[in-house]
């Protein structure tokens, strides 16, 4: 019989706090956690586009842990949310509840899905720019 390793976490928080404030467990009777995971688009993308790309490509995403229990939650899935005006992208946030136990690695495919689908669908993410303007005080 092999045996499992335990996953541990570390919380920290001050004295004060402690005896002070209610706390509650978020995931004591639920093992899934909300992950957010954001990405730019260029100003100018169909958004409609994004998300309809995002949510078809991401279903490959929602299989099932060793123990046959969903990764991504199946009730809630992945919602595609308009996130934010950036600098230099609109921001989109790909929201689902993970498995805590699967967070770590899920995050890791979940990004690296999500290029590979922007790319796939001509949808680009651009890097940060800003426009510098001179001014020559000798005028």
């Amino acid at each position: 019989m092999k045996k499992r390793k335990r996953l541990s976490i570390l919380v920290a928080f001050l004295n004060s706090s402690l005896f002070g404030k209610s706390f509650t467990n978020l995931t004591r009777n639920n093992a899934y956690e909300l992950t957010i995971i954001k990405v730019g688009v260029a100003y100018g993308t169909d958004f409609q586009k994004v998300r309809e790309a995002l949510e078809k490509g991401l279903e490959v995403l929602k299989t099932k842990d060793k123990f046959g229990r969903d990764i991504v939650e199946p009730t809630y899935g992945h919602y595609i949310r308009f996130d934010d005006f950036g600098d230099s992208s609109v921001n989109v946030a790909v929201r689902q509840y993970v498995l805590v136990s699967e967070q770590i690695e899920y995050r890791y495919q979940c990004k690296e899905l999500i290029y590979k689908i922007l790319a796939e669908n001509n949808i680009t993410i651009p890097f940060p720019q800003r426009d510098v303007h001179m001014i020559d005080d000798n005028k």
